[in-house]
């Protein structure tokens, strides 16, 4: 393990270009065949799918549209019509959609005060979207549960009860289950993988995010606060996966999903940023001091102590990272990598996880897992290590693809500016990390896997050698 001077800013591309990040009429046909075929297999007649401002994703996978104030219920029958329910809000915002579907509007589902001139009950919307007493009936919130969870655990739900009390009304228990694992399983659901389009739309999301961080690293500056220093994000109109952190000092910081607020950066002071569009999140926790021999006393030695053996478990991610590789065989290789307990060391959650137009859709990382890992799959290397005081923790969270050769191909002729700076990225990787990945790993990130052990000196990096 080796601390260099990094060359970084010669292998960005500065120049982002444009990807659509709304997806054509044939993609979205193509994601409605795909759950018909996964309902005749469970035998569901109908899918019932929630969604609300903070739940989009499912509902926005087949229809491209995501409501803003309100809740929504996108109803699929198995011969592929779909009949969405939606309210005053999203009566007009629906047409943006390219996809056909049967649009009522049942002003229940809108915010409390606006009219509720609409005479139909939710009872009457799902009889008239045909189900019917031998109906069988999958619901989709944002999870489902496991049996070492709950007894009986296709009969929880996490949707509004008047939801589940309607379709009980009229199909009975015995026809209700929970199905987010159509969607959200980590081997079989449909949005544990991505097209080469989704792949280009998550690539633009990671150039953005991790330029966007970049600069924040880069404008960090004694006594300017948290909600000074977050301008330096520029937003653009991409719709974000979550709200943007920044924050300075071991409270603020260690809070790890704090908002920016008034708190002045001190030099020494532990920092906790990160921003993520839809498809993407990009996050890095460090110390802000110049050099070794800055760092405040009670940190002495977080370089040797935490660093360098997050970088290690780090690296062995990465290069562990292969299609067709068990999941569980992943997180032995990089855990192997630290020299004290797991417990001892503070790492939080699963040592990566799958992404998609939500920050979080699934997990296969995890101890003998025996998922494996599959072309198409967008992940976040999301290591957390959360020892607490002195050190605080360590974070470097970046978003990859695994890719097989048709996929790279097809990547490469359709998208032709994300396949440079995916190759860029993999030179950078190689070349000044010195991580070996897989032909199949497509890194997302400008920044990738860097760990920055001083944050007033950018240029220096942790390396393997």
């Amino acid at each position: 393990m080796k601390i260099v001077e990094s060359v970084c800013d010669k292998y960005l591309l500065n120049e982002i270009g444009h990807v659509p990040s709304v997806f054509g009429k044939n993609e979205y046909q193509e994601r409605i065949d795909n759950v018909r075929h996964l309902m005749g297999e469970w035998n569901y007649t109908h899918l019932v799918i929630y969604g609300d401002r903070e739940h989009f994703s499912n509902i926005c996978y087949f229809t491209g549209y995501d409501p803003r104030f309100e809740e929504a219920l996108l109803i699929i029958d198995s011969d592929g019509k779909l009949t969405i329910i939606v309210g005053s809000e999203g009566i007009e915002y629906i047409r943006l959609s390219p996809v056909e579907m049967d649009v009522q509007l049942f002003e229940s589902l809108g915010l409390m005060g606006q009219p509720r001139d609409t005479k139909k009950n939710l009872h009457d919307f799902f009889r008239s979207a045909g189900i019917t007493e031998n109906s069988k009936v999958g619901v989709l919130g944002w999870k489902y549960y496991l049996e070492s969870e709950q007894n009986n655990s296709n009969l929880y739900f996490e949707v509004p009860h008047f939801v589940i009390k309607n379709l009980e009304d009229i199909v009975g228990w015995k026809n209700l289950s929970n199905a987010g694992d159509l969607l959200m399983h980590p081997d079989y659901g449909l949005r544990s993988t991505m097209s080469v389009n989704e792949l280009a739309v998550a690539e633009m999301a990671g150039t953005k995010a991790s330029q966007s961080v970049l600069r924040v690293l880069h404008s960090l500056e004694e006594g300017r606060t948290e909600i000074e220093s977050s301008k330096d994000f520029l937003l653009d109109a991409d719709p974000l996966v979550a709200h943007p952190n920044l924050n300075f000092g071991e409270f603020n910081a260690g809070l790890g999903l704090a908002s920016p607020y008034e708190r002045k950066l001190a030099y020494g002071d532990i920092v906790n940023v990160g921003m993520g569009y839809r498809y993407s999140m990009v996050a890095r926790t460090g110390i802000f001091v110049e050099s070794k021999k800055d760092l405040p006393s009670e940190k002495e030695g977080i370089v040797e102590n935490l660093y360098i053996p997050y970088f290690k478990m780090l690296a062995a991610w990465y290069e562990a990272l292969s299609i067709g590789e068990p999941c569980g065989k992943v997180y032995k290789e990089a855990l192997s990598h630290i020299s004290f307990e797991r417990e001892k060391f503070g790492i939080a959650l699963n040592p990566g996880h799958l992404i998609n137009s939500d920050e979080w859709t699934n997990s296969p990382f995890f101890e003998d897992s025996k998922y494996k890992l599959k072309s198409g799959m967008a992940i976040q290397c999301d290591i957390i290590a959360a020892p607490g005081e002195p050190y605080i923790g360590a974070h470097v969270e970046d978003g990859l693809i695994l890719a097989d050769s048709q996929m790279r191909k097809s990547l490469e002729e359709l998208y032709p500016e994300s396949w440079n700076r995916i190759t860029r990225r993999r030179t950078y990787l190689k070349d000044v990390i010195g991580i070996e990945l897989s032909e199949e790993v497509l890194p997302l990130s400008d920044i990738q896997a860097t760990l920055n052990p001083y944050y007033k000196n950018l240029k220096v990096v942790l390396a393997k050698g």
